[in-house]
């Protein structure tokens, strides 16, 4: 599969599921128990990501990592953290728990977001246009 192909693929995934998020109507409190653990994996798999995203310039052969990381790693560190903040979205009370969830995902979503930075410059620097992975 051509890398121009899977970096487009990222950016196709992380805006159908940015759009189909804030298409969805207010839930009200339902959704309030499945932020806390959202917010820490936001966290760990932004984290993970700027891990993998760094790995890429370090590694031989990272030509298979970069659809792990642009396909998989970044739009899940991506997607759990604005999902956090979706929840969140109508919610002004200044409760500290919510505050420190918003926090959460905020540094998942900027970890995620240098992640994506870091990859896309790898790819544009080390793959000629048009070159399938592996080559």
């Amino acid at each position: 599969m051509p890398t121009w192909l899977l970096v487009l693929a990222s950016f196709l995934l992380v805006a159908v599921v940015l759009w189909f998020m804030f298409r969805m109507p207010a839930s009200g409190a339902a959704l309030f128990p499945w932020a806390p653990p959202l917010a820490l994996s936001s966290v760990w798999l932004g984290l993970a990501a700027t891990a993998l995203a760094v790995g890429l310039w370090v590694l031989d052969h990272a030509d298979y990592l970069v659809a792990l990381a642009l396909l998989l790693i970044d739009p899940a560190a991506l997607a759990t953290g604005i999902l956090v903040l979706w929840i969140y979205r109508h919610e002004d009370t200044p409760k500290e728990t919510v505050v420190l969830q918003k926090q959460q995902a905020g540094v998942g979503i900027t970890l995620a977001l240098l992640a994506v930075a870091v990859g896309y410059a790898f790819v544009m620097i080390h793959k000629a246009p048009f070159t399938p992975v592996g080559q």
